[in-house]
């Protein structure tokens, strides 16, 4: 399945996903992403699957312009009503989705008071900055009284690569002792312009190391972790980043503002805003006691309300409560007892 629109190979993956459902026959779906929630959400519904589950995990219609602003609309409203539930993955994008007319508000649900969904919350170390931080500012070649500004994720147009690359270049010229580290591979489906990928890769302050599938020890590294982006459904690693200690700047947008509170445990600034991100880096530069109460803050958040065990343990509950609908009654309440006991 192709991550942008493609009719014929989008039409295949339809045909081939319904004909996967009629012969498993599967008593639950749970559908993930726009492009699934849309293919998968009308494939099980011609499948007649008895129950079924949309995770609305973004609003990708949010930075899409004209015809195609006014088709991803149609295909969420569609993926919406081929599902009996619509998990929003977080505050913002529900409130959004009602905006917007997506779905009936009560069709539209969240399995916490903030998000639907967490991280796995681990242990605190004991040292934050130990070994394994300076070993790796060796291997990357990054001076020990450089700061760090790091991202995580897609290089993409809507994530705020180009800002990003924009708002370091502006702390260069300022004089600042700055490295900017990223994780990430670039995409084809919304590419950043070629300028800002030649910068990338010949500017001996970036360090670009592509996807990384363990991202936390980098996480210890960074003095800031700034995530500029357009839109968001919820910004996982904005989590992780928080939960590892490193203070966040990020953007005023859907999916962030559930996590980040302006001042408080983190800053934020206007999408598409290079001097506005430059000068909220640099503020956490100058303030790293303003900086580590932040991070302190948004550290204890993370711990308090974005346990994933806590959404697992709540999306347990939702597909038993629909499973039981389709038991016999007498089963039922064995079920019920057997639990009691």
């Amino acid at each position: 399945m192709k991550r942008e629109i493609s009719l014929l190979s989008d039409i295949g993956s339809l045909c081939w996903l319904w004909f996967l459902l009629r012969s498993v026959r599967p008593a639950l779906t749970n559908m993930s992403t726009p492009k699934m929630g849309l293919i998968g959400g009308l494939a099980a519904w011609l499948a007649r699957v008895p129950h079924r589950i949309y995770t609305l995990r973004g609003l990708r219609y949010e930075t899409a312009r004209s015809w195609k602003r006014k088709l991803l609309i149609a295909c969420e409203k569609i993926a919406c009503a081929c599902a009996h539930q619509v998990i929003c993955i977080s505050r913002s994008v529900r409130q959004a989705a009602i905006q917007e007319g997506l779905a009936p508000p009560g069709k539209l649900v969240l399995l916490g008071e903030r998000v639907s969904e967490g991280i796995t919350i681990e242990p605190e170390p004991e040292i934050r900055e130990g070994d394994s931080v300076h070993l790796l500012r060796r291997q990357l070649g990054i001076p020990e009284e450089a700061a760090v500004i790091g991202f995580v994720g897609r290089l993409t147009r809507d994530k705020g690569v180009c800002e990003l690359v924009q708002c370091f270049q502006i702390l260069q010229r300022e004089g600042r002792a700055v490295h900017l580290l990223l994780l990430g591979d670039f995409e084809s489906g919304d590419p950043v312009d070629r300028e800002t990928v030649e910068w990338i890769s010949n500017n001996p302050a970036a360090h670009w190391l592509g996807f990384i599938p363990d991202a936390k020890p980098y996480y210890r590294l960074m003095s800031a972790f700034v995530f500029p982006t357009y839109r968001e459904g919820l910004g996982k690693v904005l989590l992780e980043a928080a939960a590892a200690g490193a203070p966040v700047i990020s953007t005023k947008v859907t999916g962030v503002v559930d996590i980040v509170q302006d001042g408080l445990t983190g800053l934020l600034v206007p999408p598409g805003d290079a001097p506005a991100l430059a000068r909220a880096v640099g503020r956490l530069l100058d303030e790293p006691e303003t900086a580590a109460r932040m991070a302190r803050a948004a550290q204890s958040m993370i711990r308090e309300h974005f346990d994933n065990s806590v959404y697992l343990a709540r999306l347990g509950e939702m597909i038993e409560s629909m499973a039981a609908a389709d038991r016999p009654p007498a089963r039922r309440q064995l079920l019920q007892e057997a639990r009691r006991l």
